[in-house]
């Protein structure tokens, strides 16, 4: 038995320890950006830990999901200069420091912008997307790119040459697509916020799968610069991140016009919004926007939208908004077949072995295939741009008689129609969100309206074109009263422990500015390079000489009242004293008049 003894000496010399995660005095996973900040400027964190806490929890549990693509090797680095740039008062944006993520279809500098396809592992592009530079710019990090349905192809899934994303909820479950990878990664907080693109349903419908909220912007308020391309007439830019506000933040920033965007409505009052019965329960059709809604997300649905009315919004019921007629129209001005153009127009800003789309068809490291796609190269689309552009015509006029004939400010629906489905299934999403906004260019947003059987479900609101600010405010209060949680998966927990004495010792810092101030801000800058001992130790050092300072603060007040009591009595005796020489010298005047009268008389 010998061999135990030696098994002993090595576990003595060697030992096996668990892994040892950076800590923080703040809950990165339940943190919104204007809280990240808030953050940052209180010194609860730098950037460089912010980006150091989501690389662990990249590295963490990454492998479960499949979400992060590639990992921004500068992102440390970037984030040491821009908290230099804070400590001299430059603070550029509320984004400065905050780390988010971007879909592979979208150009980052020093990432591959793959698409989701191995074939297009070297493209790397000559420059960032627009929108990139923009958020770069406003001092935001991009930590990483993210896996999605290879090309945009598949709204029910998010499968690519680098496999499948797996719900941030359930991993046998479909993230949906083709924005899944963003989604994933902000509930299971890699990142606070994420870019993604929407052709149909793409943001959308994985961020309600996520617990998030999702906006498909009015098409042309984003640049479409840099991303690689589908269908040109309707690709956009889209943002997923834990709150409403966060999302307007995003999009105050990269939108094109230099709109700001901020919740402005204290009430839903004079707020008329239609319900669309055929898009809420629905009924057997052929038509899948019509179909009918599971019974559970219509029970939900209808609580949600029954708040709404409770807030003060007018619900006006309509029974169907898409017949036959306008769903054929709807469902022939979807193409693809600009993609090979825009894709070769797409590929002469960047490097690499692939230089046209024909190269990209013939490439192995795909898992879809592009050959169907070839007939549409150099302008030989099978549409006629004249018809579709007349049948989008024709599909909007409809929308805009329906908002004129109700009077109607926005309509609701439920994001989804069916529950989630495994990622092994075959089925379809039913997203009536595909055959509205995403057919003429307008804007509609999802957000977070509570969970069924574990997984979260989404509320969608439509609004014309270019009243985002009106989304905006109408999530943000229905957000308010619903009052869910900010989304983290409950399969990916902190990696730290907050203790106790750190919210004691927040408590003590954000009352006022004295004294203790700087060296607090100075423990908390250190916190997360000392042992946990070294911690509790200097917190409960800082908390006693917080009491101390607060006894010599009572001493001094007490001291001062009793300078006020003093000089009050002071003040009453002098009054008292003058008002009886004014007497004394009254009388002595009286007395003297008296005198004066019987001498001169």
């Amino acid at each position: 038995m010998k061999w135990i003894k030696y098994v002993i000496l090595l576990l003595l010399l060697f030992p096996i320890t668990a892994n040892a995660y950076t800590k923080a005095a703040v809950d990165i996973t339940s943190m919104s950006i204007t809280e990240l900040s808030d953050a940052l400027d209180k010194g609860y964190l730098t950037s460089e830990l912010l980006v150091t806490l989501y690389l662990e929890r990249i590295e963490a549990y990454n492998d479960e999901f499949n979400a992060i693509r590639q990992i921004n090797e500068n992102a440390l680095e970037e984030a040491r200069s821009l908290d230099e740039e804070r400590n001299e008062g430059n603070v550029r944006s509320i984004l400065h420091g905050i780390p988010i993520v971007v879909k592979t279809n979208i150009d980052v500098n020093s990432l591959a912008t793959t698409a989701g396809a191995k074939a297009l592992s070297d493209n790397y592009p000559n420059s960032d997307a627009a929108v990139i530079a923009k958020l770069k710019e406003a001092g935001a990090i991009i930590l990483a790119s993210t896996n999605m349905s290879e090309f945009a192809f598949a709204a029910s899934n998010s499968y690519s040459s680098y496999g499948s994303v797996r719900n941030a909820f359930n991993t046998s479950y479909t993230p949906y697509g083709s924005s899944g990878g963003s989604a994933v990664a902000v509930a299971t907080s890699f990142a606070v916020a994420s870019l993604g693109t929407d052709t149909n349903s793409s943001v959308r419908l994985p961020a309600a799968a996520a617990g998030l909220v999702g906006l498909r912007p009015s098409l042309g308020l984003i640049s479409t610069e840099g991303v690689i391309p589908y269908d040109l007439n309707r690709d956009t830019v889209g943002i997923l991140s834990k709150t409403v506000l966060d999302n307007a933040i995003i999009l105050s920033i990269i939108n094109d016009q230099g709109n700001t965007y901020t919740p402005n409505l204290d009430s839903l009052e004079g707020i008329k919004i239609g319900v669309i019965n055929s898009y809420l329960e629905g009924y057997d059709t052929s038509i899948r926007v019509n179909s009918k809604t599971d019974e559970k997300i219509y029970n939900l649905a209808q609580e949600k939208i029954n708040l709404l009315e409770e807030l003060g919004a007018e619900l006006i019921y309509i029974d169907e908004l898409i017949n036959s007629y306008y769903y054929n129209i709807a469902s022939n001005t979807m193409s693809g077949d600009s993609f090979c153009d825009g894709f070769n127009e797409y590929i002469k800003g960047t490097s690499g072995s692939i230089r046209s789309f024909r190269q990209l068809v013939n490439a192995s490291g795909k898992v879809y295939s592009l050959s169907g796609y070839l007939s549409g190269c150099n302008g030989a689309w099978t549409y006629d741009a004249t018809s579709v552009a007349s049948r989008k015509q024709i599909f909007e006029n409809h929308i805009l008689d329906v908002f004129n004939t109700y009077d109607l400010d926005l309509i609701v629906y439920p994001t989804t129609k069916n529950k989630v489905f495994t990622l092994s299934s075959n089925k379809s999403a039913s997203a009536p969100g595909s055959f509205l906004g995403s057919v003429i260019g307008y804007p509609s947003i999802t957000i977070p309206m509570g969970y069924i059987d574990g997984f979260p479900y989404g509320l969608e609101f439509f609004s014309l074109k270019n009243e985002e600010n009106l989304l905006y405010s109408v999530t943000s209060i229905f957000e308010q009263y619903n009052n869910l949680p900010i989304t983290n998966s409950p399969l990916t927990p902190s990696l730290y422990e907050i203790p106790e004495y750190i919210g004691k010792l927040k408590e003590y810092y954000e009352k006022e500015e004295n004294e203790l101030t700087d060296k607090v801000k100075s423990y908390f800058l250190s916190y997360s390079k000392k042992t946990d001992e070294e911690n509790e130790r200097d917190a409960l050092n800082l908390m006693e000489e917080y009491e101390e300072l607060k006894r010599k603060e009572i001493k001094v007040e007490k001291k001062l009242n009793q300078l006020d009591t003093f000089l009050i009595i002071v003040f009453i005796l002098s009054s008292i004293a003058l008002f009886l020489l004014l007497l004394i010298f009254a009388l002595v005047a009286k007395k003297i008049r008296q005198v004066y009268k019987k001498i001169t008389k």
